[in-house]
């Protein structure tokens, strides 16, 4: 039995990614693909945009705040076409333990300030070229910062050529494969830059009129160094409410076989402080699930 190119790719990316899996809760909510996902569609020639915010406040008996946002835009013409896609979250939440000011019989209790729990922060843009109705090139560059996970800024700039498997208003699935540069500072200290190679692909497939299930991958495998690799899968679910409105859930997955170091107190077994602090690798995976509203723009469809 012969695989299909999505299943065929998957297969070869799994066994050249494929790690034990260690879950971290959250994960940048960077909305990343490998190539532009309104590339050579086949009413192309357009301005593309998608938007979402979302925002989450409680208090009371505890205090959290939850800011996210991410957005995309993209100009296409015939042969070719721009985009750019910036996002970001921030989360806060009050620690466990509320605590009362004053004396035995006349005191306030108090709920601690929010602390951060997860930030994180992305930009790319990119540039492509049709060379024939399934061949195309890819150019892009991007910044991405996620301190609760080591990093403090990532560079990457890539290059490569795509081809388009199946490009049809009921399917859409595109890969690509190109060599990157990546430099990247951690916030412990210490910075590290290398060539790499890199395999991406973006499926998309109808499932109901109004309902339409995403994929995208990428793989970045550092050709200096075999053991420093990750990669970023996402799997979403989108339902078409109006026009230009839609619910989106997403599921993404981060891992990185290399990650940066943290510092972290050190405590005795009994579980008193040493005061001292030690260096210990962050998790290698995170994963994060999502569900927004989606604010879509598109120009309308050729009769």
């Amino acid at each position: 039995m012969s695989l299909t190119p999505p299943v065929a790719l998957a297969t070869a990316a799994l066994g050249l990614f494929a790690v034990p899996a260690r879950a971290q809760t959250s994960a940048a909510p960077a909305d990343t693909k490998a190539v532009d996902d309104k590339a050579f569609k086949l009413d192309a020639p357009g301005f593309y945009a998608n938007a979402d915010l979302s925002y989450v406040l409680t208090s009371g008996n505890s205090s959290s705040r939850s800011l996210g946002f991410k957005g995309d835009v993209a100009r296409r013409w015939t042969k070719q076409g721009i985009s750019f896609a910036a996002g970001g979250i921030r989360a806060s939440s009050s620690p466990d333990s509320r605590y009362a000011v004053g004396t035995p019989t006349d005191f306030d209790v108090r709920v601690p300030d929010p602390q951060p729990t997860a930030e994180a922060y992305y930009a790319r843009g990119r540039y492509d070229y049709k060379l024939s109705d399934r061949v195309f090139t890819t150019v892009g560059a991007g910044w991405e910062r996620n301190r609760f996970s080591g990093i403090q800024n990532r560079w990457v700039g890539d290059a490569g050529f795509g081809y388009l498997f199946v490009n049809s208003d009921a399917t859409s699935y595109r890969a690509a494969l190109g060599v990157t540069y990546t430099d990247e500072a951690y916030t412990v200290g210490g910075s590290k830059s290398f060539v790499g190679a890199r395999l991406g692909w973006d499926f998309r497939q109808k499932l109901f009129p109004s309902t339409t299930f995403s994929h995208t991958f990428i793989g970045d495998q550092s050709l200096e160094d075999s053991t420093a690799r990750r990669f970023d899968a996402q799997f979403g679910l989108q339902v078409a409410m109006t026009k230009g409105l839609g619910l989106k859930v997403n599921w993404r997955i981060l891992y990185n076989n290399d990650p940066p170091l943290a510092e972290v107190p050190l405590f005795t077994p009994g579980g008193i402080s040493t005061g001292l602090t030690v260096l210990a690798p962050y998790k290698k995976t995170d994963q994060g699930f999502s569900v927004s509203l989606v604010l879509s723009l598109a120009p309308a469809k050729k009769s």
